[in-house]
């Protein structure tokens, strides 16, 4: 199976650098506020979307929110950056 880079990061990125990336790479805008992402661990991410966002404050416990996943990716230093694979 051949995997090909999504995007590119510094290798000690913050959160928002790679939270732009994704975004840039997938396309989306979050004009509601629906969309957020998730790190699920140092190398591995998710955007997930929250539904039914206008019917509850998304800053409430969040556990009990409906999501889908969007995207996931998976990130590899590579020198002194970090390579995101779409997975």
């Amino acid at each position: 199976m051949d995997t090909k880079v999504a995007f590119e990061t510094g290798a000690f990125a913050l959160t928002q650098e790679i939270w732009n990336k994704a975004t840039d790479f997938l396309g989306l805008q979050n004009n509601d506020g629906s969309t957020r992402i998730k790190r699920m661990g140092t190398n591995q991410i998710q955007i997930v979307r929250y539904l039914d966002v206008d019917q509850k404050s998304i800053f409430g416990c969040s556990s009990n929110h409906k999501t889908e996943v969007i995207a996931s990716f998976t990130g590899q230093l590579k020198g002194n950056k970090k390579i995101w694979m779409s997975s």
